[in-house]
């Protein structure tokens, strides 16, 4: 079986309930959140768009299993305006966004702080936002763009051709 195929099984809460749900309420949550992520994540791994609405979940099942790892330093915000909901976009673009400002802004920050993610339509076009009060960008070397928005940028690339751009501030 591929790695997709065994995440397709049913993650229902029961198939875990008498080992993992015994523990402690943080563990019980703990689940509950990872369940949720892999529910809202894996059928969205091999199509080939997905819905701002569809992003919205994946995000925050992701956001509250990091708001468990790091309790007390990470907050969030999720604004995505009704128009967007049904809108289409490469799968995964949000999430990628998030990890970024995580794994950059929140996690080195010992305060952690708020990531503040805002979809809105403006003109027919589509303007996502995800901000984060963390230590702020650091210089990078000139060949060192950063993976995820490398691989951000060309799926961007290969949807939206040269009618889209990435931008970090």
């Amino acid at each position: 079986k591929t790695a997709y195929e065994i995440y397709q099984c049913d993650w229902s809460s029961d198939v875990c309930s008498s080992d993992l749900k015994s523990g402690s309420a943080d563990a019980t949550a703990m689940l509950d959140n990872l369940i949720a992520y892999l529910r809202a994540a894996m059928p969205r791994l091999e199509v080939e768009d997905a819905t701002f609405a569809h992003e919205q979940q994946i995000v925050c099942a992701y956001l509250e299993l990091m708001r468990m790892r790091m309790p007390d330093r990470l907050r969030y915000a999720v604004h995505i305006a009704p128009e967007a909901l049904s809108l289409h976009c490469p799968p995964m673009v949000l999430l990628t966004l998030v990890e970024n400002a995580i794994k950059h802004g929140i996690d080195p920050s010992e305060t952690g702080g708020l990531v503040d993610i805002r979809v809105a339509v403006h003109e027919q076009r589509v303007r996502v936002r995800v901000a984060n009060t963390g230590v702020g960008l650091r210089p990078q070397r000139a060949d060192s763009a950063g993976t995820g928005l490398s691989n951000l940028r060309e799926r961007l690339a290969l949807v939206f051709g040269g009618d889209s751009q990435v931008r970090l501030s």
